[in-house]
């Protein structure tokens, strides 16, 4: 009897561990409006410096128009800005906060991790990247053959698998040339995982070396601004998250000529429960 009741006893204890390690204080975010409740705690980009925050605080500008109580309940539980996308989308893998507002593309790199909730179509945005030569370059025409591999049915066809939206129309095929220099391409952080690809596949084919540097895509315009321009340290070629950055090196007379390549999506991601998993 004593055993017996010890075993349950046991069992009783087991049971109450398992349901205490369900995440009860998790916030339950299942749609876009539950932002807005109390007590969430959402991670976004600093518009001043992350092209992801901008996109991010025009949404809010946008919910404003039609709700401003709601757009103002979601500013109020906006509890960090971060230096780059890819902080905002680590704290939510973390569970450091309960939501983010990231790329429909960086969601895809932790789609295990995370739950996407769609953001309202009519206030949503959806950002454009372009890529150019800076004036600057020391091989203007090597930096050129990547861009022109990168809006390629080669290139466009690598951007769409890692889930960003071609913006190239009637794409043509790639036909490559030998390349014997080194090109350094400086590119928005969100381009990460989608430019190691276009590289692999781009050195592969031309024999060329790409040097790739990301960060935000503010920080990167500012190292251009600064003087990072041609040669081993500097940036032959500038692929942004955001038209901004590139028509304010476009007037400052660092690029002459840039092309959009890619769109994305604005979406919010909430850490998946363990249910869920």
């Amino acid at each position: 009897m004593q055993k017996r009741l010890i075993v349950g006893l046991s069992i009783l204890v087991f049971a109450v561990l398992v349901v205490g390690c369900v995440e009860k204080n998790e916030v339950k975010i299942v749609k876009f409006e539950d932002l807005g409740l109390e007590r969430v705690k959402i991670a976004s980009g600093d518009p001043g410096h992350v092209p992801a925050g901008k996109y991010a605080a025009e949404i809010l500008y946008n919910l404003e128009q039609t709700d401003p109580d709601l757009a103002e309940k979601i500013r109020d539980n906006i509890v960090t800005r971060d230096i780059h996308v890819r902080a905002v989308l680590d704290k939510v893998v973390l569970k450091e906060v309960d939501a983010g507002f990231v790329y429909r593309t960086d969601a895809y790199t932790e789609k295990e991790k995370v739950r996407i909730i769609e953001i309202p179509e009519e206030i949503n945005v959806v950002p454009e990247y372009p890529v150019a030569v800076l004036k600057g370059s020391d091989d203007r025409e090597a930096a050129a053959e990547f861009i022109r591999f990168v809006l390629s049915r080669e290139g466009q066809n690598i951007l769409v698998k890692h889930g960003f939206a071609g913006a190239v129309t009637n794409t043509e095929p790639f036909t490559p040339k030998e390349i014997k220099d080194t090109i350094v391409v400086y590119a928005a952080a969100s381009l990460t995982s989608v430019f190691e690809a276009i590289t692999a596949e781009f050195e592969k084919m031309t024999g060329g070396e790409i040097k790739l540097l990301f960060a935000s895509s503010g920080s990167l315009r500012q190292r251009i601004q600064g003087g990072a321009i041609g040669g081993e340290a500097g940036a032959d070629v500038f692929a942004s998250a955001s038209l901004k950055h590139m028509k304010i090196l476009t007037e400052e007379g660092m690029v002459t000529d840039y092309s959009v390549f890619a769109r994305n999506e604005m979406v919010v991601v909430v850490p998946r429960l363990a249910v869920e998993r």
